[in-house]
């Protein structure tokens, strides 16, 4: 098309030359013909308009400058801060052509599960500064709360760890979902909170079994046990040692949650449940490129039950998910929930699951879609079933 208007448009000029008079905008005679005066050049516009060109070009690079090179120069404020990061809306892709299944019946489903992600940038510019400044979905965050005391690689190696172990949880989780025996044997975790209740009591080697004498084989146990304690009283752990299996009793202190829950806290993080070997005769992989984190465990876990099951979970719709997900089934929370539902309406998403302490963030920005709180799969499921998808009857292909 670019070639045919560019042909058309060279054969019109020569067609109809150009005489001096339309030039210049004059009336043609029939006299003689004067010819046409030339006008002045005047330099000072040319020179004011290379100026003017010269100033856009300088601000629009400046906004590209990071923040904290301008700062050296001005400053103040949060410009200057060397401190801090920015996140911002991300993307919402499709997780079923990212998984994999061999072993089972599979069913493509129609339907399509998105999983959510918030992008973050370690070297905030002018740009962005001035953006989380007007823009709602722009936040500007010390940097430590998104590394903490990690270096930029070192964060990375961990949020893709995590994602790898949401894999790995996403995949038991639906398959014991759909009655693949699964057996939890105790609760493991890879961060003790420092300054928390268990700092220096308990260690990443440790595998939570009992509180006060109740046997604790999954996260979702823990979680009901915890939820009966009071803090500030005291109580007993019983770990055992992963690798020599050593039990040991621990006297804690019973912690005040920071984020308000009811019950008492431990201050433990990134929970493994014990599991032992599994033979499921099934394989499945998800590629998640260079993703990383574990929130998209909800996601998956949705996508491989239905990609196992007939009929269409999500109802032939496009619908977001965030959360970890748990062997157990058991929800946990995710950060960037209000910039992740930016991502999810931006890609056409009908409704949004989220982990249920976080509805209220993820309301605030999803406009018309809707919102959907959930603690566990089976809530995610019958939040489906609400939403027009197949969830009679879930079983795995033969």
């Amino acid at each position: 098309m670019a070639g045919t208007m560019t042909g058309t448009m060279t054969e019109v000029s020569r067609s109809v030359p150009m005489l001096p008079q339309d030039m210049e905008g004059s009336t043609p005679t029939d006299g003689p013909t004067v010819p046409a005066r030339r006008k002045r050049r005047r330099p000072w516009l040319r020179r004011g308009l290379w100026a003017l060109l010269t100033v856009i070009v300088l601000v629009g690079a400046s906004l590209l400058v990071p923040a904290k090179t301008l700062g050296q120069v001005i400053p103040g404020q949060a410009l200057v801060d060397k401190g801090a990061a920015v996140t911002r809306p991300g993307w919402a892709r499709s997780v079923s052509d990212r998984v994999d299944i061999n072993g089972r019946l599979r069913y493509r489903p129609d339907g399509e599960f998105l999983f959510t992600t918030v992008s973050v940038d370690l070297d905030v510019s002018v740009f962005e500064w001035i953006q989380s400044e007007v823009n709602g979905d722009f936040e500007l965050q010390p940097l430590e709360h998104i590394l903490g005391d990690r270096t930029p690689q070192e964060n990375r190696t961990r949020n893709l760890e995590m994602m790898n172990r949401s894999k790995d949880d996403a995949i038991t989780a639906a398959l014991e979902y759909l009655g693949v025996p699964v057996n939890e044997t105790g609760v493991g975790f890879d961060i003790v909170v420092a300054d928390g209740p268990v700092d220096g009591l308990l260690t990443v080697d440790d595998v939570i079994i009992a509180v006060d004498g109740v046997e604790i084989s999954s996260l979702q146990s823990l979680r009901d046990e915890l939820t009966r304690k009071t803090p500030g009283e005291t109580g007993v752990v019983t770990v055992e040692n992963a690798d020599t299996l050593e039990a040991r009793d621990v006297s804690i202190v019973w912690g005040e949650h920071p984020q308000g829950l009811e019950g008492a806290y431990i201050g433990i993080g990134e929970i493994v449940p014990r599991i032992e070997d599994l033979s499921l005769g099934i394989d499945v992989r998800i590629d998640t490129g260079s993703t990383g984190g574990p929130s998209a465990g909800l996601a998956f876990t949705l996508t491989i039950i239905d990609w196992l099951t007939e009929g269409e979970l999500t109802g032939n719709q496009r619908i977001a998910v965030t959360g970890q997900i748990f062997v157990g089934g058991v929800v946990g929370n995710v950060g960037g929930v209000g910039q992740k539902a930016v991502a999810a309406r931006s890609a056409g998403a009908v409704a949004f699951i989220v982990p249920a302490g976080l509805v209220d963030a993820a309301r605030a920005k999803a406009g018309d879609m809707r919102v959907f709180g959930v603690s566990t799969l089976d809530e995610a499921i019958q939040a489906l079933g609400e939403l027009g998808g197949d969830i009679d009857d879930l079983r795995l292909g033969v």
